[in-house]
């Protein structure tokens, strides 16, 4: 796969396999994700700063991480419909405080792992026999880190870098969602919906891994990834036709997404709707509207790229599609109906035509849909300069989905041992391949 300037900002991986588990009486693939993975919350400070309410940090980590409602796991429950959770690893939900004997200056998060390992493991603490992830959460205050958190890209480690005294929703589902293999989430302008002409064009806004928050739902490919569309959700198109999608974050059943082959990679289709599912930013997908179009590269369902035939990142249906088309591989793609919770949708093939009055495909639980990748390995942190998470997060900025960047340092590697290891890039370096013509397929 040619290595592009995002490939190598996300520096993707694919992590740990969990083993395999039904629901309501739908049997899941091999590598879904699945049961619950026990999180420790340690809360740790420096020699030269802590948090000024220590304890009220690690009280509020019951319902930031692990509440009924508006937390980590809430999010997770519902993403996976059911199928997945984050627990706590402690009874008493967060551990510590532990002092670290370093400063908090030069931000070195490899640095305050490792010491915080060697902390937690003097109080008995073992990875894997205890734990399943580790979260630490360590005052910004006075720091010089340029992020309000890090996530491992796949992997079992997130950083929380706050300001005030908890860690809010839309940061918690985005570093964790690191976690779960999924990298930032990508925008393409494509005018009038032709693939023809796409060129970069900064983030998705339709995920919380591309600035859209938590009141974004995951989108298809990555609930893809995770195994989490069963039964004929995700049904691969591979004949001309038209199709009935419901809400991809509703309650109905029938078809969430369509999986549509196109050379060597995928394009997926999804219908978006506001749910009623409440996260601290509001109802779910409550700003997003209609049926939008997803680019999966070469298979990666955990980084694809969103295809918007408009100028601007907009709201509701702003940015939705009606009509896409891809000559090089004979695929057009027009929507009939999209309003209220459904969508139809037309798909030609191969430049065969639909078939003039032919019903809708009804939706068919047995339908073969593309193949769930999971977790197989750990990776490193990946950058959060100009994302969601790129700046230290302050009680003001913890309902704004896409937090202000600060800017970034130069291009440098910190290695640690065990393999944890993260890179940080400048801001420039994210957002300066804005708006070059995508010259993978499209070169002059």
């Amino acid at each position: 796969m040619r290595l592009t300037p995002r490939t190598a900002i996300a520096a993707l991986a694919v992590g740990t396999v969990l083993s395999v588990t039904g629901m309501s009486g739908v049997a899941l693939a091999d590598d879904a994700v699945h049961g619950e993975k026990r999180v420790l919350v340690a809360v740790v400070g420096f020699n030269d700063a802590a948090f000024p309410d220590e304890n009220l940090v690690m009280k509020n980590v019951e319902q930031s991480y692990f509440g009924a409602d508006n937390s980590l796991a809430s999010y997770y429950k519902k993403m996976s419909q059911g199928q997945f959770t984050f627990v706590p690893a402690a009874e008493s939900k967060a551990v510590g405080p532990y002092h670290l004997d370093l400063s908090q200056n030069p931000c070195d998060a490899d640095a305050v792992h490792q010491q915080t390992v060697k902390a937690l493991e003097a109080d008995g603490y073992v990875k894997e026999e205890d734990y399943d992830s580790l979260s630490i959460i360590e005052p910004a205050e006075g720091g010089e880190c340029a992020w309000a958190g890090l996530g491992s890209v796949p992997g079992p480690n997130t950083w929380m870098n706050l300001s005030g005294d908890e860690a809010s929703e839309a940061l918690l589902v985005h570093e964790f969602g690191h976690n779960m293999g999924y990298g930032h989430h990508a925008r393409d302008y494509c005018p009038e919906g032709d693939l023809s002409r796409c060129a970069e064009d900064g983030t998705s806004h339709k995920t919380p891994m591309g600035s859209g928050g938590s009141i974004a739902g995951l989108v298809a490919p990555e609930l893809i990834h995770s195994g989490w569309l069963p039964g004929g959700q995700a049904r691969i198109v591979d004949t001309s036709g038209t199709y009935e999608l419901v809400s991809l974050h509703g309650e109905q059943s029938g078809t969430r997404a369509l999986d549509i082959p196109m050379g060597d990679d995928r394009l997926v289709i999804e219908y978006r709707h506001e749910v009623d599912f409440s996260t601290k930013e509001g109802k779910l997908d409550s700003t997003l509207e209609g049926v939008h179009a997803y680019r999966v590269e070469d298979g990666n369902y955990a980084k694809s790229i969103f295809l918007d035939p408009t100028a601007e990142v907009g709201e509701g249906d702003e940015d939705a599609l009606s009509t896409l088309t891809d000559k090089e591989h004979g695929i057009e793609v027009k929507v009939v109906k999209s309003s209220g919770g459904s969508a139809t949708v037309a798909v030609s093939l191969n430049g065969k035509p639909v078939p003039a009055d032919a019903p809708p495909a009804t939706a068919d639980p047995e339908a073969k849909g593309p193949s769930p990748q999971g977790e197989r390995a750990d990776g490193a942190p990946v950058s959060e300069d100009g994302t969601d998470a790129s700046s230290v997060e302050t009680p003001a900025r913890r309902s704004t989905p896409d937090l202000a960047a600060t800017g970034g340092s130069p291009v440098t590697p910190y290695l640690a041992a065990g393999g944890i290891g993260f890179l940080v890039l400048g801001l420039a370096a994210v957002l300066g391949f804005r708006h070059r013509t995508r010259g993978r397929r499209h070169a002059a």
